[in-house]
């Protein structure tokens, strides 16, 4: 049976439910631009480098390419002051749980870390072992170099990890660096999901998937840490 050491989960749609405040903070600095982006815009592009949608907003509407830095700025510090944090149902008591057994855990996301450093609860992101933001990578999700980057700063193969995502671009990243991908239904149905390993309707039904549980019962987490 093929043996997990560690966990990486991506973080928007997938620990927190935030993806609704970010396409609003994109809404409102594409409109002065004549963009007035709809979901069907925003949503499949989730995972991607946050540096990176501007031009892709752009090119879709057929303009020029504009100052994609300042966007993200105006981006980012809109997300701040306008939004309303909130993990997932289970999240908390899931990771206190994992830490708790000593299992090697990562967040690789898109985001940045600024953004993580400022609107996530205080003590939440401590309990993981390495945090993979969108400045750590040079190409961001479908490519699997983000989940690279999580498994090596773990210190363990990307084979022994189980990834925990929610968008089919973030599957792909995980399944093209060899690592073993649970799907959350939270934020795309189910069938968008197929290329992943399993796929479970929510962050609550993580706890009652078998190699999950497994890691919760192993004792201090011994078994699964320092094999390379």
């Amino acid at each position: 049976m093929r043996r997990f050491q560690a966990i990486v989960f991506d973080f928007d749609g997938t620990l927190a439910d935030t993806m609704a405040d970010h396409f609003r903070a994109w809404q409102a600095v594409m409109s002065p631009y004549g963009i007035h982006l709809a979901p069907e815009d925003y949503y499949p592009l989730e995972g991607v480098r946050v540096a990176e949608l501007p031009r892709r907003f752009f090119e879709k509407y057929g303009q020029p390419p504009r100052d994609e830095e300042e966007l993200v700025r105006q981006k980012e510090q809109y997300y701040l002051a306008h939004h309303t944090f909130a993990f997932y149902p289970g999240v908390e008591g899931l990771i206190r749980q994992l830490s708790g057994q000593g299992v090697p855990l990562a967040v690789v996301t898109a985001g940045l870390l600024e953004r993580l450093r400022r609107s996530v609860p205080a003590g939440f992101l401590e309990q993981f072992t390495a945090v993979v933001t969108g400045e750590d990578t040079t190409v961001g999700k479908p490519s699997p170099e983000p989940y690279l980057r999580g498994a090596e700063k773990l210190s363990v193969r990307p084979e022994a990890c189980i990834v925990v995502e929610n968008a089919p671009i973030g599957v792909e990243s995980a399944k093209r660096a060899g690592a073993y991908c649970i799907a959350l239904c939270t934020t795309v149905a189910r069938e968008a999901s197929q290329q992943a390993d399993e796929v479970v309707e929510s962050f609550e039904a993580l706890q009652h998937v078998p190699l999950i549980k497994q890691l919760l019962t192993s004792s201090n987490g011994a078994a699964h840490r320092g094999a390379r």
